[in-house]
């Protein structure tokens, strides 16, 4: 292993012509608020010493590895510091072009731009997945005259989208506005810059990537302040070739958190699901990097690779689930959406891997899924057990289908569940304390609200006989046959819930039950005209009859449309 290590003040390394690249597989720039203070605090803390001590005091902050190439160094480990450094940097430059000071206006701007020749510049960062650094260190290189902070960066030109943009806009207002409130003097300036650019760290740089990688896995082998997305990453572009070079392992790699976008971000929690279903859940002892890593043969890791792609591929499926392709699972998927249940995740992943492999039916999966559904409503909708009753079992099932996917694998999972079920009086009497009120504070809020519009609307597509009718969101609101009451608990309860248009529930009002039974003849919905049939007779709507649809609901919902 052939690098260069030695301690550095930051002033040396943004110096001269060199000019930082962040590689297309890097993450996008994380830091926010907490990591910002807590820089802040340090630099603070210097300045303090400083006036105090009346003497120089350093600061470590951490190891930059950097692949080299004559001027250019690819950050393998150090992106998120360097780029807030930057930041830093171009804020105080500012500030030193509000207190028209041209001279530390150009000191400070030969840390954040190089030059070419006398006229040509350059950023001193490039990275092409957040424009918005270039776009601020270019917009406060220039001097100008009579700098007003409206236009101190050219904002069209700025990327509206994607965190890493949004982030390093906020890192330059963060800074900017510490010191455009807490400092007055030019002099006090310069000491800040000059704390900042006084900042030792252990420089290491190699112009051989695999020795990077090297380097990056022995300094972050506890993982300390690393993600363990990032030491996978290193650890497959580490062993990649032959089979693949770097540059196709970073492609893919770089698709795998494409899709992560469309699932909020989370590739830690998909790592989590994924060595789950595959070995065994990550403790905090023992990390999802750990883990993966023992059990991947390192003649292998282009497999892992291509595996993580495809499972990153159907996770999307959790987050938006008309994008499955297997169109009967979509309302299973739809939801453990709303009830933001995870613990299903790893189970899931298994059968979708069975499924392409061909080693379960279609059949197999859709069965199962609707299995987990109903269950997952009794088990947690209703009766609202905490998850880690079963969470083991769950993952010991996952694991099963995933390494024998047989009909007798398949059959576990039902009669390891069933063990946990309620009964009908358990279920009848967690179901009897839910609901929704737009007035009754124990029954208001938007999660009972879905809660009750997801029952009221999977009641209706069990009733219809066909798919011509759509109920949603936008075109369906819950009705209070009984008017909804800020006392009555009753009328919150599902036996007093109707669904109806928004047309005809808006007219409604707190109209008398004979005024909105000749309303509800106007709705096609298949559970309003049952309703009419069955209690369209009565002159009253009472709490004993809302009771006993309460229980018919309730029936239905337990031997019928949920039956495990």
């Amino acid at each position: 292993m052939s690098f260069d290590a030695h301690e550095e003040k930051i002033r040396k390394i943004f110096s001269g012509d060199t000019k930082f690249e962040i590689p297309r597989n890097q993450r996008r720039y994380v830091w926010r608020e907490k990591q910002w203070k807590e820089l802040l605090g340090d630099i603070l803390y210097i300045r303090r010493k400083q006036l105090v001590e009346r003497k120089e005091i350093n600061h470590f902050l951490g190891t930059f590895v950097l692949q080299e190439n004559e001027n250019n160094y690819e950050i393998i480990d150090g992106q998120q510091r360097i780029t807030t450094l930057l930041l830093i940097l171009s804020s105080i430059c500012v500030i030193f072009n509000e207190m028209e000071c041209k001279e530390e206006h150009g000191q400070t701007r030969q840390y954040i731009v190089g030059n070419i020749g006398l006229k040509s510049q350059y950023c001193r960062m490039n990275n092409n997945n957040i424009p918005n650094i270039s776009i601020i260190i270019e917009s406060v290189a220039e001097y100008r005259n009579e700098l007003t902070s409206k236009s101190i960066i050219d904002t069209p030109l700025l990327e509206k989208s994607g965190d890493g943009n949004k982030g390093v806009l906020s890192c330059f207002w963060y800074f900017y506005n510490y010191f455009k409130d807490n400092i007055e003097s030019v002099d006090e300036l310069v000491a800040f810059r000059n704390i900042i650019l006084d900042m030792k760290v252990i420089h290491i740089a190699s112009e051989d990537e695999l020795d990077c990688y090297d380097i990056f896995e022995i300094l972050n082998a506890r993982g300390v302040d690393l993600e363990d997305s990032e030491l996978l990453k290193n650890f497959i572009f580490k062993y990649a070739q032959p089979k693949y070079n770097i540059d196709r392992a970073k492609n893919i790699w770089n698709k795998i958190e494409e899709n992560m976008e469309q699932c909020n971000g989370n590739i830690e929690q998909f790592l989590i699901h994924f060595a789950t279903y595959r070995y065994y859940k990550p403790t905090r002892d023992e990390s999802v990097f750990k883990v993966v890593k023992a059990n991947t043969d390192k003649e292998k890791v282009h497999e892992l690779l291509d595996e993580l792609l495809k499972s990153s591929e159907k996770y999307i499926w959790f987050y938006h689930p008309e994008q499955c392709t297997i169109y009967e699972l979509c309302p299973n998927l739809e939801f453990f959406r709303l009830i933001n249940h995870r613990q299903f995740r790893p189970l899931f992943m298994a059968l979708f891997e069975s499924f392409e492999l061909g080693k379960i039916s279609k059949k197999d999966i859709i069965n199962t899924g609707q299995f987990l559904t109903n269950f997952s409503f009794g088990f947690t909708f209703v009766m609202g057990n905490n998850s880690n009753l079963i969470d083991n079992k769950i993952h010991k099932l996952a694991q099963n289908i995933y390494k024998n996917s047989t009909k007798e694998s398949l059959d576990k999972i039902k009669t390891d569940l069933m063990l946990y079920y309620p009964n009908y009086e358990e279920f009848k009497n967690s179901f009897m304390n839910m609901g929704f009120s737009n007035k009754n504070k124990k029954y208001k809020n938007a999660n009972n609200r879905k809660r009750m519009f997801y029952v009221l609307k999977t009641i209706e597509e069990y009733k219809q006989e066909t798919n011509e009718l759509v109920c949603n969101i936008s075109e369906c609101n819950i009705e209070h046959i009984m008017n909804d009451s800020e006392t009555n608990e009753v009328t919150s309860r599902i036996g007093n819930l109707l669904l109806l248009s928004e047309n005809i529930n808006n007219r409604m009002g707190d109209a008398s039950f004979k005024e909105k039974k000749e309303k509800m003849k106007r709705s096609k919905l298949q559970s309003v005209q049952n309703f009419l049939k069955f209690y369209g007779d009565n002159e009253e709507w009472t709490e004993g009859l809302i009771k006993e649809r309460t229980d018919t609901i309730i029936s239905l919902a337990y031997s019928k449309i949920w039956k495990v």
